[in-house]
């Protein structure tokens, strides 16, 4: 799934008790959504995890990113997978100010921007198993691979 934020959110709806949420970037539709208003009750009490692969930064990435910063409530551990060589010190620390990491809604989380951190590729059934594993992206622990 793409992080279409419409998209993301309804999945979240769907899903309240959702704890880790996995998403390849690559931005479209984003929309602002008004927690007070619209609240979305997997972000307020369940989701702790999230992994953003392909990050590369540009405005609609800290965008999409910074929802997640800013309404995940119970958020400890949010990973940037991130193309090329963009991720140095002066990068790192454009990111934490755009992103707005001083104001996250959860002050236990952390942050964490990994270069070249890169999506296993799933080819049809082969390997579905990662679905049922703690961490799908995490291929040393497939056994056909």
């Amino acid at each position: 799934m793409g992080p279409n934020l419409d998209a993301i959110v309804g999945f979240l709806r769907c899903f309240p008790c959702l704890e880790k949420l996995y998403i390849h970037m690559n931005t479209k539709n984003l929309r602002q959504y008004d927690p007070l208003v619209d609240p979305v009750e997997c972000l307020d009490l369940h989701l702790r995890e999230i992994v953003l692969y392909n990050y590369q930064g540009k405005k609609p990435d800290v965008d999409f990113a910074k929802f997640f910063v800013l309404n995940a409530r119970v958020l400890k551990v949010m990973k940037f997978g991130v193309l090329g060589a963009s991720c140095n010190e002066k990068w790192m620390a454009s990111q934490h100010r755009r992103l707005q990491l001083d104001n996250r809604a959860s002050c236990d989380a952390q942050f964490d921007f990994k270069r070249n951190f890169v999506i296993p590729s799933f080819s049809y059934g082969k390997h579905l198993h990662y679905m049922w594993m703690p961490d799908p992206f995490d291929s040393s622990l497939c056994k056909c691979c």
